[in-house]
């Protein structure tokens, strides 16, 4: 599952610049920094699983399109028998816990850092919750820290900018339950964009107002003006027989009256 982890900077890219989008617009639908995007654009550093969720989000494509991931298609798994997976070489390592079904919330793996990790700040929806097994791991929720040892848990919002790093001098796992779809199961590996896709609206760019046809308003030199005030309204083709012959009666009752004077 580590033989496409030099890939995906490159696979970023590329649905970026198929959508038109810039690394700003993206950047900031993911709430990423710029820099820090560009960076794993040219596969210069790694990125979380959190942050490339919200990447694949702003690209308008499935996960998959991104990272290939175990499948975990049965309700249990077992130790020593379930594939591990990393997209921040040496890094970082995670093991699928949970599985997929329709209208299924939770997602859970189990993650193991080295020594001298640190993520990225990422906020994203929903909620998380981290349970730690070995090793000294520190979580920065907003602008509190929070350090954690085996046997230590964490619940938060995850809206709320947060961060995870080894605190330890050995590596550390913990599992990490949230409402946050982790995985891509079902979907394509690779979308075909273009045609399929609306390409992301420039920032500025004004949308098309609906149009309004207007009423037209007679003027003082129109011919209905010309006509005179007394001409019955044209067309009657739209007035019922009845509403017509009534029409036509107070205009010959007003004829009539302007002849006797």
């Amino acid at each position: 599952m580590d033989s496409d982890i030099m890939h995906i900077g490159g696979r970023i890219r590329r649905l970026r610049r198929e959508l038109k989008k810039t690394l700003l617009e993206v950047a900031t639908e993911a709430s990423l920094s710029v820099g820090f995007l560009s960076q794993v654009e040219r596969n210069l550093t790694g990125i979380s699983i959190s942050s490339l969720v919200n990447v694949a989000k702003a690209l308008q494509t499935p996960l998959s399109a991104l990272i290939d991931q175990p499948r975990q298609d049965a309700p249990n798994s077992h130790q020593n028998s379930r594939e591990s997976y990393s997209i921040r070489p040496a890094r970082q390592r995670y093991e699928r816990l949970s599985t997929t079904f329709p209208g299924n919330q939770l997602n859970a793996v189990k993650v193991s850092m080295m020594e001298g990790y640190c993520s990225e700040w990422v906020a994203h929806a929903g909620d998380e919750f981290v349970f730690v097994l070995s090793g000294q791991v520190r979580y920065t929720v907003g602008k509190r820290d929070y350090l954690l040892g085996p046997g230590d848990s964490l619940h938060f919002n995850a809206h709320t900018r947060h961060r995870v790093a080894n605190a330890g001098d050995e590596p550390a796992e913990l599992v990490a339950v949230g409402t946050l779809p982790l995985f891509g199961d079902g979907q394509p590996a690779f979308p075909s964009l273009p045609g399929e896709q609306k390409p992301a609206r420039a920032p500025g760019a004004r949308q098309s107002k609906p149009r309004v046809a207007a009423q037209a308003v007679p003027t003082s030199g129109s011919r209905r003006a010309k006509r005179g005030a007394n001409a019955p309204d044209a067309p009657m083709r739209d007035a019922t027989p009845a509403a017509a012959a009534a029409i036509r009666r107070v205009a010959t009752r007003r004829g009539e009256k302007k002849n006797t004077r």
